[in-house]
């Protein structure tokens, strides 16, 4: 019973048609600069409602990994239409790149998001680049407002959901074993797991995404989003931001495929009370049963399906090693390219006789 815990101020309003009240958050702004594609062009009429079309500039180009290119872009669009908010509607990559703007305008967000990444949650940014990605934590990045509109999710197709859903998951797990973890997001990311459990299982049982389970995803994404910022991830974040930072992987797709070998590779390393912790969350065999979940809803659940190359397992290996970060088990060269490979294969150590 010895730790430190921060907590982040962050407005949140959460239900069915809180998009309709965002006016309520945005009374001290007058102009805004709307990150969101071309699928919200409904709920950006309805801002140019608020504010007035004048006042409200859109930049609908949004990427995966936020590439520096694209923050360069949207930067000389803020550059020639001055604006005092950034909202950000859609998933962690529209958000990312309202965060990657904040970073160096200081300017505040607001952020509604549309799956269940939690990037809306942290004060975590990332931007990509040739060399790979580059990522940091900074007050600036948080955003103010977070609204999370179950309508905004529900009609996320059922892949997307059930990957978007483990990605949630994988904050989640990183918090209850984190190296500067304490018993308040501990427990806190054990109740998000079973919000992201049950919101898999219906969805699994009904193969959609019905309200129940997208109001328990998001629920969960809310949860996950908060452990991500209050306490560091380990090795499956390193892992994750490898694959996607520097070979092109899907980033919900290797968080899915990952969460099974990495909790393997960490098992015999983390204390019994954890052990029990996620065995009374997941089941008995905890590895097996995220593979399931994923698998359930139709996610593919091995590194090959999701286009990685086999060869490239060396090179990722060299990488995540390449700087040092706190992590429950020892990081060796060995056991992590043995780890990468069974996620390739598909091969699980943990599963039921």
């Amino acid at each position: 019973m010895k730790f430190e815990y921060t907590s982040h101020p962050i407005h949140v309003q959460f239900g069915r048609g809180s998009f309709k009240e965002i006016h309520k958050h945005l009374s001290d702004y007058k102009s805004y600069i709307v990150i969101a594609n071309d699928r919200m062009n409904q709920q950006v009429e309805l801002l140019r409602e608020i504010a007035g079309s004048e006042n409200v500039t859109l930049f609908s180009k949004v990427i995966q990994h936020v590439p520096q290119h694209l923050v360069d872009e949207a930067e000389s669009v803020l550059n020639n239409h001055p604006a005092d908010v950034l909202i950000a509607i859609g998933g962690g990559s529209a958000i990312g790149l309202a965060k990657a703007l904040a970073l160096k305008t200081h300017l505040p967000i607001v952020a509604v998001p549309s799956t269940y990444s939690g990037s809306e949650q942290t004060n975590i940014w990332g931007i990509s680049s040739n060399e790979g990605k580059t990522t940091g934590k900074s007050p600036r990045v948080l955003p103010k407002v977070v609204i999370y509109d179950p309508e905004f999710t529900k009609s996320l197709p059922l892949n997307l959901a059930v990957k978007s859903g483990m990605n949630a998951m994988a904050h989640l797990m990183e918090a209850v074993y984190a190296p500067d973890g304490n018993p308040i997001t501990r427990n806190m990311a054990l109740t998000g797991i079973e919000y992201i459990k049950k919101g898999l299982n219906v969805l699994g049982d009904k193969q959609k995404l019905t309200q129940e389970a997208n109001e328990n995803l998001l629920m969960g994404a809310f949860i996950a989003g908060r452990s991500l910022c209050e306490v560091s991830m380990s090795l499956h974040h390193k892992t994750a931001h490898v694959l996607g930072g520097s070979f092109g992987m899907d980033h919900a797709s290797v968080h899915t495929v990952l969460q099974p070998y990495v909790l393997e590779y960490q098992w015999d390393y983390l204390s019994e009370e954890i052990r029990n912790d996620f065995i009374n969350s997941l089941g008995n065999h905890p590895s097996y049963e995220l593979k399931m979940l994923a698998k359930r809803g139709g996610a593919e659940t091995d590194l090959k399906s999701i286009g990685f190359k086999r060869q490239d397992i060396t090179k990722a290996v060299e990488i995540i090693l390449s700087k040092p970060y706190a992590n429950v088990a020892p990081l060796e060269k060995e056991a992590l390219f043995t780890m990468l490979e069974n996620a390739y294969s598909g091969k699980l150590k943990q599963k039921p006789e």
